[in-house]
């Protein structure tokens, strides 16, 4: 593990199995492992093992995205989507069928700690294989047969998937562009 802002090593260790997969919970205290259909729960200080989730399944997870209060989201060849609380170590919930193929990436789409952020819609967006792409507001996953709230088909083969919830900071232009133009003076 290095320490980007000393630019040093903050430690080394030996692991038993190669990691498909490694991601960093909002706070950076703890990061998470995934080795096929298990999930190693890491403290990032020394990188000890504080738990493991467990699939159950023998497919393996492909995917995952920190959410908020130590919640993480997986998905993978069993097509569904997990949320497992990773204070306690026990699955949540999970939308069983949430892709017709196997799911190549998700995103958890909140706001990053503002004023407002717990009050937004908890959205995560998921991607299958087969190039659909869909939104869910989790807090009706827990219900049975939760249904996206938008869903898009790309008509591609998605490998992955990235994502923001914060509006571009772009603002558009007031004004005819060419009036301005007129408007600067020439020399002479």
């Amino acid at each position: 593990m290095l320490n980007l802002v000393r630019g040093k090593r903050s430690f080394c260790c030996r692991l038993r199995h190669e990691a498909s997969l490694v991601k960093f919970d909002p706070s950076g205290e703890r990061f998470f492992m995934v080795v096929n259909s298990k999930v190693g729960v890491h403290q990032s200080e020394d990188a000890k093992l504080l738990l493991e989730l467990d699939n159950g399944s023998r497919k393996r997870i492909l995917c995952a995205s920190p959410g908020d209060s130590g919640t993480l989201f997986t998905a993978g060849e069993d097509r569904a989507i997990t949320a497992w609380d990773t204070n306690s170590g026990k699955l949540a919930y999970s939308i069983q069928d949430a892709h017709p193929a196997r799911i190549k990436g998700i995103v958890t789409l909140t706001r990053n700690e503002s004023e407002g952020a717990s009050e937004d819609p908890y959205l995560v967006a998921s991607a299958s294989s087969d190039g659909i792409i869909r939104v869910w507001d989790m807090r009706m996953a827990a219900k049975e047969n939760a249904k996206p709230l938008a869903e898009t088909n790309t008509k591609s083969r998605l490998t992955c998937l990235a994502g923001s919830a914060l509006k571009s900071m772009r603002r558009p232009q007031i004004g005819n562009q060419k009036a301005e133009k007129l408007e600067e003076p020439t020399s002479g």
